[in-house]
Order: structure tokens, then sequence, then C-alpha cells
């Protein structure tokens, strides 16, 4: 044998070797992940899982309803300019609407959108379990994975549908996965894409975001609060580290901000609320906190005003799980704003944690729109 045959034998049994060890030492790979890697049944409970409410009770006709800080200042009319730079002119519409999903996980590539399945083998290490301090503190950590879909679910059943009035995307799609992603996984590197985290850790700063979780629980959520996080803790750096952890409720949450914050700084997610974005959405490098709510689709979903299903113990409402679905803490409406405080959507707080399956989590992305109805 050959000098050349026997350095490729070496390598392709290095190789095999620890492609052997991860598999055994990893939890859910190929094999056993389909027993911990669920299925969210995102297409089969469409019409179950979604919170319609938030789109029928929320939708601003000349200016008339309820819009979020920051939406355009809608008058009877509006006018917006074609493609060769003649002036069209309109009426003024606004309205939550749904789409994308972003799934955030422990498991490493693992899609419970997409029916449970691994989307390919994990490295070992690169993300883990909600883990036990190793002192005497009470703190836990946790470092998620996430994916992020389009999901413009209205469009694709053909329901209210307005040319002029949807974003982007037509049709489901998977458009970021954050395992590829390297600024992800490391904190410091992370610093490349948003240097401002090192503005925003500070004494001050951590004082004014506090101030945001009082105002973002009370439903009073403010676009210029963009480098906070709500209640749900610090938006940076925009990696899958949370330390410390003591909710995944929150920890879950919390990961799906950081991905739009980062969306939105590469460019990839783009700012739909405001006179400036009623012809054509823009680029914002900075998160437009006010034009999203979350409504949870996994593994409790926020399906009604009234109260999601609880898959537990079979209640009617988590709230029914407190002894009150309607008590004078609880959230009134299936969709929140991103931060709100677990002790108001999850009543009882964690209530959308089943017992031994916290790694993973699904949320629907409500997104505000401002448009110009032409023609």
């Amino acid at each position: 044998m050959n000098f050349w045959s026997l350095l490729k034998t070496t390598i392709v049994g290095v190789v095999l070797s620890i492609s052997l060890n991860v598999s055994a030492e990893e939890p859910g790979g190929s094999g056993t992940g389909s027993t911990i890697c669920e299925n969210a049944n995102l297409f089969t409970n469409v019409f179950n899982d979604v919170c319609w409410d938030c789109f029928l009770d929320n939708l601003t006709l000349f200016g008339v309803g309820n819009p979020p800080d920051g939406a355009a200042d809608n008058g009877p009319v509006c006018a917006c300019t074609d493609s060769l730079g003649v002036p069209e002119v309109g009426y003024p519409l606004s309205m939550w609407q749904p789409q994308r999903v972003v799934e955030v996980t422990t498991i490493p590539w693992c899609s419970v959108g997409l029916g449970g399945i691994r989307l390919q083998d994990s490295l070992k290490g690169s993300g883990f379990s909600n883990e036990a301090p190793t002192d005497n503190s009470r703190e836990t950590k946790g470092f998620y994975q996430y994916h992020y879909f389009s999901y413009p679910i209205m469009m694709m059943l053909d329901m209210f549908v307005v040319p002029s009035c949807h974003t982007d995307y037509i049709d489901f799609d998977l458009m970021y996965i954050s395992e590829i992603d390297p600024l992800h996984q490391n904190d410091l590197l992370a610093i490349l894409l948003n240097p401002e985290a090192i503005i925003f850790s500070n004494p001050i700063a951590t004082a004014y975001c506090a101030y945001d979780c009082v105002q973002v629980t009370a439903d009073n959520a403010q676009e210029s609060a963009f480098p906070c996080a709500g209640c749900d803790g610090n938006l940076y750096p925009l990696t899958g580290n949370v330390y410390p952890q003591p909710d995944p409720v929150a920890a879950s949450s919390l990961i799906a901000q950081r991905a739009l914050a980062g969306l939105h700084r590469k460019g990839l997610a783009k700012k739909t609320i405001g006179d400036a974005a009623m012809c054509d959405p823009e680029y914002a490098p900075m998160t437009p906190r006010s034009q999203y709510r979350f409504s949870m689709l996994h593994p409790v979903p926020e399906a009604s005003s009234g109260g999601a299903m609880d898959v537990v113990s079979g209640a009617d409402s988590i709230g029914e799980l407190a002894g009150s679905a309607s008590g004078p803490d609880a959230f009134g409406e299936c969709c929140h704003p991103m931060g709100m405080s677990t002790a108001r959507w999850c009543v009882p707080a964690g209530g959308r944690k089943r017992p031994g399956r916290d790694t993973n989590y699904m949320y629907l992305i409500w997104n505000y729109r401002d448009c110009c109805i032409r023609g």
C-alpha cells in the first residue's frame, strides 16, 4: 500500500469514528430524532391553531381603528408613484397579517414545522438543552437554534388577498437557519453585525429596558425601544446564548426577537409600518418593534382570545388551569406584543411549557402592514 492510499484509509477511518461517536453520544441523532423532535402539525391545524382574531379585531381603514405606535398617519386618501414616476391615488388600509414562522429549538437541525424531521445530523456541541447550574446558584442557561419560514397563510388560502398590500413571499418557504450562521454561535463574532451591543450594555440601558418591559406588558409597545426585548431578557448579543434563563418560554420568545433583529440588520426583513412604507417596504437596520406580534403555535397554541387548548390536562384554556380564564392580569388577545411578560399571556406564568417538553417552540409572526390601495 502506497503512502496516499494509507493516508486516504486513515482519514476515512477517523471520519467514521467521529461520526459513530457523535451518533452514540448525542440523544436525538438520526434514528432517535423522531422521539424528541416533535411534529407541530403546522399545516393540518391551520384553522384551529391560528389566532384569526388578531386580524379581525385590528383592521384599520381610512385611519379608523387602533393602529400601533409608529403606524402611518392615515387620512382619507394616499398616493404612490408607479414605475414611471406617475402618482397614483388610492385609499389607506392597515392590518395585521400572519407572514412568518419562527421555530426555536435546543435540538440542532430539528424542525417541528416540517413534521418533526432532522434537517441533517448535528455535530456535537452545536447546541445544547437547558442545563442545570454547576454551582450553587439557581440560574440556568441554554443555547437555542432557530429556523425562519415564510408563512403568508392568508395568501396561501386565498383569503382577503389585496395585491397592493402583500409584502414579498406568496408561499411557504424556509428562509433562514441559524445552524449555518457563525455569528449566531459566538457572542464575540456577533459584535461584527451589531457593534451597538457595546453601547447598550450599561446600567442606563438596563433601566430603560425595564421600563420597556412595563410598557409592553401594558400592551403599549414603543417602536423607539429597538435595543430592548421587553420582559424576555437582554436583546444583545444576537446569538443563541441565553443566560440566565429562569423561564424557557420567555427564552424562546427572546430568541425569536433576536432572530428578527438579526434579519433586519442583514436586510432580510423589511419595515412595513409608517408613512414611508405605505407604498413599498423599506430597509430598517433596527427592529420596528411595534410592527410585530407573536402567537405561539407549539407546544400550546394561542388559538383564540378565549384561551388556548391545553394538551396536557385537557382544560379548555390556559386560564382555566389557573382557576380563571379572564383574571385581571390575563391578556385578552391571542397575539401578544414582543416581550410581553409571560405572566400575562401564559396565564398562569409558564402555562405554555409542557412538563418534560421544553426543547421546541414555534411562533407565528404577525406583521403590521400599512398599505395604499390603488386601482
